[in-house]
Parts: C-alpha cells; structure tokens; sequence
C-alpha cells in the first residue's frame, strides 16, 4: 500500500470518526450538564463530594464464576471464587485447599495483563483485605507503615496524609486505583531515578503458607528469604501483610514539554549523553510517544512529552486541593472521551494517524509546570482505567552513556513507519519509557548486583484489540533482549514472546533457582504454582 492510498483509506475513514467523535461530544456536555447539576442542587458540599467520591475505577470483572481481567486478555473459570476478611480466612483457605487437593492463585483489581492469577482451582480475591495499620517511627529505620494486600493506592495515601505529620511513599505507580498486593508481588515501579522500585520499600512481609502458617519475613531475620519474599509472585502463599518504608510528606516541581522528537533521539551517539544529563538531573524522568503526533507519516516532525519531577523545599504548592480535586474529575472525563476515539482506531486502523495527530494537537505542546505534594505529582493522570489497553514492557540495563536506551527506543519507532507503510498500525497508544535504581530483590525485571545500576523501563500500548499487536510487541520483545539482555515485567505481556522462557532461563536461571529453594520450603507440593512461572522456575 503506498502512503498516498494510505492517506486516501483515512481520509474516506474521517466521517465515521467525526460522527463518533460528536458522539462523544454529546455524552461529555451530559457529563459537564450532570456535573452543573450537582453544584445547583448539592451545593458546594455535592460538588465537593462528587471530587472527593467519583465513581469506582473499572477493575477485573466476576460474571457467572467466570473472572476475566481489567485489560480484557485474561479470562477463566476457577474452581471457587473466595473473598477473605481476615487473617483467619486466609488460614481457612488453605486447609480448604489441603483437604480437596486444589491450587490457589490470588487476584486484586485485576490490572495484571499477564496470565499470574489464571487457575483451575480457588481464585483469591483479596479486595476485603484493606486495613491500613498505624504508622510507626523508629530512630534507625524512619517511618514505616504495615498495610493489608487489598489496600489501593490511594486509600494508602489518603491515610498516610491524614497523619501528624503527614507522610507519603518516595515513589509510586501512576495509576492509585491498583492494590498493593499486586503491584508489590510482581515487582511494579514508578519513576523513581534514585528510589529503585516499589518492592524495594519493603521492610518486612507476612505470608500464609501451605501448612497454614504465618510467617514473617526481614532481611535482619534471613535476607535470601526476604529478597523472594518482597517480589514472590504469588507462589509462597497467602500474602497478609506488607510494611513499607514511608517519610514525611515532601513537594514535588514537576514540568510538561514536548521538544521534538530529534531532540533526545536523532543518534544514540549524540542523544545518549543528553537523555543521561536529564535523567541523572531529575528525581525522576518519564518520556512517552504518540504515534503519528504531527501531520504526515514521517517521523521527521514528531514531538515527544517529557515529564520531570524534582525535590523542592523552597517552592509552594501551587495547585491548591479543590483546584485538584476538579482536575482530576476532568481527567476522568477526558479518558472517558478518548475511549470512544481509541475504539474507533481499533476497529478502524488506518485511522490512527489522524487520531492520534487531532489528541495531541488537543492535550500535548503547551509546556507547563506545576509544585504538587509527592502523592499528586506521582498521580498526575486520573483515569487511565478508562482506556483499556495492551501492554508489554521490559527492562533494559542502562549503559554508560545511555546511548543503548536511544537505539531501543528508535527501532519501536522505524518499526512503527515501516508498518505503516504497509497500513498496518499495530502500535497505537503510545510508547514509554521510565527509569529506576537496580534492585536487590531476586525476581525483580530490574535486578542487579551492582546497586547504582540504572534501569530503563521501556514499554508499549495499544487500544484493546488492536490487529497485529501480538505479533508487532513479540518482534519488539526479541529485538530488545538479542541487543540489550532486556527482562519483562512480571505484569505485563511477555508469556506469548517465542522463545521467552528458555531465554529467560539461560540469562537468569541460578537467581531462579535461588528463589525456588526458598518456594520449596514454603509450599514443596505446589499447592500455590500455576503454568505462568512453572517453566520460568525450571518446572
């Protein structure tokens, strides 16, 4: 297909999209009408309820015994669906599992793209288990706090704020409607150049085991068993409790730009030093890519956005808490309209260049900065549920000059053109990448011995069923691991890469095996296993 046919087929395309997009249109004025409604009626106080109460974010769904994940890719029927309470329920649990001879997986929001809580026996859900404990300071250790596996992020922030003195984590994921027990267990990150990720807070972890007993888990204790017990996938037990290392609340300077693409990636030569000095001046640095952002289909006039954050003690906040409040209500807005034009590109793909150029004329290249506290400046985007998405990501060890990250990222984009030349458009949302300290942990994508290591973590999107995506993250998938030794992120997409799990077992197998002499103390009759990470263990 050439590109003027190309043009053609989107341009014959444009009248469906207009017609949805005033559809859209329509659904968001009934949205700011409704919204008009609550501040005549409710007052203030019902405006400020609606900020402070929006609806639930879209999470996993159950319907008829049959749970099927957030993202959509992910669906079976276990055995029973169970929701404990309590500590006793989840010892309860696992007598059950003794008596009958069934398998256990656990399950949260449902967020987890990859197959980690697939079972044919009892599915765990652990949405009751939300008791956040006291915070407690200790003159070595600082402030930690001891959390239930079925707390959301922002319930965690919510209480931390409301505590003299108020206290936040260094860093977090993105998106505050996930729950700790996921996020935790699989090893997820923020952007965090200098706090490695998010397990990496971890202090101290209580599981049930497969006898039924509780067990508590240091470094002072035993560190080999506490390094696989803060990213243990599930396959330990039970997970009670986490306690993570928090610190007094801090502020945060954070800036949006949208320098052209050839700024930080015209050569992995000239561009590497200049993504280093950036990086390595930020407390923490995410950069994403819109496809097709500028008009034409080329990658010559293409922008990037860039967002930084850095410390500050000296700059007051401001964005005051009600003006926050409404943003973020838009947000949710906003994503619920981009839904609408995101499924348009699905179903119509050679759309996705006139989308995508129209969104980002519409919400990217005003530059702007804003003094946030630490938990909205890390949770700077609400809504981001209402785009269901594919998602496969990896890490990538940084070297020296940062030049290895540039050619990464470049050949997502040559490949991206290349398709497209075909007409085929099989990356659609957006292409990312965020940094964070190696981690000590066993089974973290980011592990490394040397403690200053720098990980980059690079990854891809694309609207719910877009056509070719499988085949188009797999191609990315290997290219990153044959040049760079790239590992994936437990939560994401990465089981369908050809290839992966001798590969995985070849570069990795003696951390591996570290960690299953630890799961085979704890669980030696596999009673919390299942076929994801059985190869990946040498099973």
């Amino acid at each position: 297909m050439t590109l003027e046919s190309l043009k053609d087929k989107t341009l014959r395309g444009i009248h469906d999209l207009k017609k949805d997009i005033a559809e859209t249109c329509a659904a968001q004025e009934a949205k700011v009408h409704q919204l008009k409604v609550v501040a005549q009626t409710g007052g203030l106080g019902g405006l400020l309820n609606t900020i402070l109460h929006p609806s639930p974010a879209p999470e996993g769904k159950i319907k008829n015994g049959t749970f099927t994940n957030w993202g959509g890719n992910q669906s079976f029927k276990p055995t029973e669906i169970l929701n404990p309470e309590t500590l006793e329920d989840l010892v309860d649990i696992v007598h059950k599992a003794q008596k009958t001879g069934k398998k256990i997986r656990c399950a949260g929001s449902g967020h987890t793209w990859s197959s980690s809580s697939v079972t044919d026996g009892y599915l765990v859900v652990m949405n009751k288990m939300q008791k956040v404990f006291e915070p407690v300071f200790d003159s070595e250790k600082g402030w930690t706090v001891e959390l239930e596996t079925g707390v959301l992020v922002s319930d965690l922030d919510n209480a931390l704020r409301r505590h003299n003195p108020p206290l936040a984590l260094p860093s977090n994921v993105v998106l505050d409607s996930v729950r700790y027990g996921g996020i935790l267990s699989l090893g997820c990150h923020g952007a965090g150049t200098y706090t490695r990720t998010l397990p990496d807070l971890v202090s101290e972890v209580k599981i049930v085991d497969a006898t039924g007993t509780l067990n508590t888990f240091t470094p002072e204790k035993n560190p080999e068993e506490f390094s696989a017990a803060c990213v243990n996938l599930g396959l330990l037990g039970l997970i009670y409790t986490y306690t993570m290392r928090v610190e007094p609340m801090f502020k945060m300077h954070m800036t949006d730009t949208y320098p052209p693409l050839s700024d930080y990636f015209a050569s992995s030569e000239l561009s590497g030093p200049k993504l280093k000095a950036m990086v390595l001046a930020n407390d923490s640095t995410e950069i994403f890519y819109w496809p097709f952002n500028t008009a034409g289909l080329g990658r010559a006039n293409d922008h990037l956005w860039i967002k930084q954050w850095q410390r500050t003690k000296d700059l007051p906040v401001t964005v005051s808490p009600s003006k926050e409040g409404f943003t973020k209500l838009w947000q949710g807005y906003e994503t619920e309209f981009g839904e609408h034009l995101y499924e348009h590109m699905a179903t119509h793909p050679s759309s996705a260049p006139f989308v995508n150029c129209l969104l980002f004329q519409a919400i990217g290249g005003k530059d702007a900065e804003v003094v946030l506290e630490a938990p909205d400046a890390i949770h700077y985007q609400a809504g981001i549920d209402n785009l269901p998405c594919v998602d496969m990501e990896m890490a990538l060890k940084v070297n020296e000059d940062f030049s290895n990250v540039v050619v990464a990222w470049n050949f997502v984009i040559d490949q991206l053109y290349e398709y497209a030349k075909r007409g085929e458009f099989p990356l659609n949302l957006t292409l990312e990448m965020r940094f964070v300290k190696a981690s000590s942990l066993l089974m973290s994508a980011a592990y490394d011995e040397d403690p200053e290591a720098i990980y980059c973590m690079m990854e891809i999107l694309s609207v719910k069923n877009t056509k070719g995506f499988d085949e188009f993250a797999s191609m990315i998938a290997k290219f990153w691991m044959d040049q760079f030794n790239a590992r994936p992120h437990w939560a994401k997409m990465w089981e369908y890469v050809p290839g992966i799990v001798p590969y995985l077992r070849k570069q990795s197998g003696d951390r591996y095996n570290r960690f299953e002499t630890v799961r085979r103390k704890y669980d030696p009759s596999g009673m919390f296993m299942n076929a994801t990470f059985a190869g990946i263990l040498g099973h």
